[in-house]
């Protein structure tokens, strides 16, 4: 077949977004034929490893930059900026997705990256069989913890309410539930928002890619709690360390990880006198980081609200046990990797939480698995899904409106 892939988002080892961008290229030309858009970053990035593929004919990439104004808007305004330069971007892969298809007469088209429910997709108004996703945007942290992001968190989760409901409206996302498409959600939030029965359920962090390196000192696990992510207020710094008040012994929890939020981490750590055994490590190498991941006694993951959970993927494929909170999208994500012990804790007060979070790590500590020779596998794969996905996008083709707003 003929796949066009839209990746605004597509490099190996740049973090989740990028990386799933890139194994659904993977996946893709594995068996098909796919012309790429993305940004030319990506492609620089890109690049050495379509130098090293030994078929590199079934990629053809095409550059899709909407032009120096748009990108010095994203560097100067922030968040803001950013998706002001995801809009124009779509805006343009829209048309060169148009004049592309005139030519080659796609049998598929996907939008992978980045995929919101609310947000725009260009290369969905064409009329060809449409694969959307993984898409996310249907989380949203427990109102009970609401109080554990302080007034800054609250305030972005309350912005973020109110763009799950007027974005779709303004930028014309939400026809896209209509169509006759086979979608992909990265969590069952999403499906419920969409209203999608039919959608499949694929984790973005099933696109994890982990080579062990073997003979690198002991593999005798530790007795360390790790937290691994971007230190900001819904990765629920503060509830883990509140939850350190409450674990017998001197185990030490150690964040990986920067961010805004490590003020607050440390404040807190004092305030409940375990500062002594709150370890902020910072931001590490990746093969360091899933070293001491793999080593750790439990992985917590305390996140209020979490599409994926890269870091989840990553500790279950390591063996690393893992806790996290029950109903969020890392949770469902264990069930994946049923060879790797976790718990998945019930949201009650933040105090509840904390004791609830703090006797699943207990537990888990005490039956301390051995760290595993290999690799835990999930049982479902990225690959297997994305290649199923285009042959089930099948049937008539729907009428597509011309344009969505502001195209």
């Amino acid at each position: 077949m003929r796949v066009l892939l839209s990746a605004y988002a597509c490099a190996p080892g740049e973090g989740s977004e990028p990386e799933v961008g890139y194994r659904a290229l993977l996946a893709a030309a594995a068996e098909h034929d796919v012309w790429l858009l993305t940004r030319p970053d990506n492609l620089r990035r890109l690049q050495p490893v379509l130098d090293r593929m030994t078929n590199p004919t079934k990629i053809h990439p095409v550059v899709v930059e909407p032009g120096w104004e748009a990108l010095a808007t994203k560097r100067a305004l922030g968040k803001l900026g950013e998706a002001w330069h995801y809009y124009r971007w779509q805006r343009l892969a829209r048309r060169t997705a148009i004049e592309l298809d005139r030519r080659v007469k796609f049998d598929v088209v996907h939008h992978v990256t980045y995929a919101t429910y609310w947000t725009p997709a260009g290369v969905a108004a064409l009329h060809r069989k449409f694969v959307w996703g993984p898409v996310g945007g249907g989380t949203r942290a427990p109102w009970r913890l609401l109080q554990e992001l302080g007034l800054l968190g609250v305030g972005h989760e309350l912005v973020r309410m109110v763009a799950q409901q007027v974005l779709p409206l303004l930028w014309g996302a939400v026809w896209r539930q209509r169509l006759d498409t086979t979608v992909l959600v990265q969590n069952e939030a999403t499906a419920r928002r969409l209203g999608r029965l039919d959608a499949i359920v694929m984790s973005n962090a099933t696109a994890v890619d982990i080579a062990l390196q073997t003979g690198q000192g002991s593999l005798e696990r530790n007795g360390d709690v790790v937290v691994v992510g971007r230190l900001i207020p819904l990765k629920g710094g503060v509830l883990a360390t509140r939850m350190l008040k409450y674990l017998n012994g001197q185990t030490k929890l150690i964040f990986f990880g920067e961010g805004p939020d490590s003020s607050r981490i440390q404040r807190a750590a004092r305030r409940w006198g375990v500062a002594d055994r709150v370890v902020l490590a910072g931001k590490v190498e990746r093969e360091d980081l899933l070293d001491h991941v793999r080593r750790a006694g439990v992985l917590l993951h305390p996140a209020l609200r979490d599409e994926a959970g890269l870091a989840v993927a990553e500790a279950l494929t390591l063996g690393t046990p893992v806790v996290s909170l029950a109903g969020t999208a890392p949770a469902q994500l264990t069930r994946l990797w049923p060879e790797t012990p976790s718990i998945s804790v019930a949201v009650g007060s933040p105090d509840q939480t904390a004791r609830r979070l703090a006797a699943a790590v207990s537990e888990l500590l005490a039956a301390s698995p051995p760290v595993p020779a290999e690799t835990q596998l999930p049982t479902l794969a990225f690959r297997d899904v994305v290649l199923s996905c285009y042959m089930k996008a099948s049937g008539p083709t729907t009428s597509f409106p011309s344009s969505w707003n502001g195209a």
